[in-house]
């Protein structure tokens, strides 16, 4: 599914999500002649989902692009008025990472823009978010025991509603709202070293060489700006473009 599609098509992927829940494969039809009575046709880990047919559709660009090149600062050094982008107050959202006595602060209102933040910060890392699940996730971006970019597909992909609820409940997705993450079009992440499409809210793959692997999981939290700083009063803050650097879109 296209993120251009996303609006008209929300209600009928709540709608299906229901019935994939929790389906592991679909019993074939009686064959009156026995050729294939009782078979049992197991679905593929993409084909649980919706669309099904995720592992068919092509990189599609929304104009969302990820940061590749992060620039970090004190919260002074954040623009006044950012182009694009809503002012750093000490109410705002922020993601926040540590390493030993270091810490980093990634301001949802970057990430609701740009989605994925390819970093290093105590080994290469990923923080992202889903502004339509309400999903943030941050993990090694390592695949195949090397430092890997990911970028937005530009497409979306629902996972059975049971898949999100252990996503949670294991600590692999987080939500910045009391309401928890929305089993709704989620972000559809791929790496630049297998071109395998990841499920942002599961940390996993869905489709490609690395279908069904997960990411590991790196701690963060949730809090404030202000928050954040009065914990770690030298912590520093993700810039906005063009302090930060884009990947270049795909196609």
């Amino acid at each position: 599914m296209r993120r251009r599609d996303v609006v008209a098509a929300l209600g009928a992927v709540t709608a299906t999500a229901g019935c994939v829940a929790g389906y592991a494969g679909k019993e074939a039809p009686d064959d009156s002649d026995g050729g294939d009575d009782g078979e049992v046709e197991t679905l593929t880990f993409a084909e649980q989902g919706v669309p099904p047919t995720i592992c068919e559709e092509d990189l599609s660009p929304s104009g969302i692009v990820a940061i590749d090149d992060p620039a970090f600062g004190p919260g002074d050094a954040w623009p006044a008025d950012p182009d694009g982008y809503q002012p750093l107050e000490a109410t705002s959202t922020v993601i926040g990472l540590t390493d030993g006595d270091a810490a980093r602060a990634y301001p949802l209102s970057l990430l609701n823009v740009h989605e994925i933040v390819n970093d290093d910060f105590g080994g290469p890392v990923l923080v992202t978010y889903c502004p339509i699940c309400r999903s943030g996730m941050v993990a090694e971006r390592v695949v195949d025991g090397a430092p890997a970019r990911f970028d937005a597909s530009g497409l979306l992909w629902t996972p059975p509603r049971v898949w999100t609820a252990a996503a949670a409940e294991d600590g692999r997705v987080f939500s910045d709202t009391d309401a928890g993450v929305a089993n709704s079009g989620n972000l559809v992440m791929y790496d630049d070293r297998t071109g395998s499409y990841w499920s942002q809210m599961l940390a996993q793959g869905i489709c490609g060489p690395k279908a069904e692997e997960r990411l590991p999981i790196r701690p963060s939290t949730v809090a404030t700006w202000g928050e954040w700083r009065d914990r770690h009063p030298d912590a520093e803050v993700l810039l906005p473009p063009p302090a930060s650097g884009v990947v270049d879109p795909p196609i």
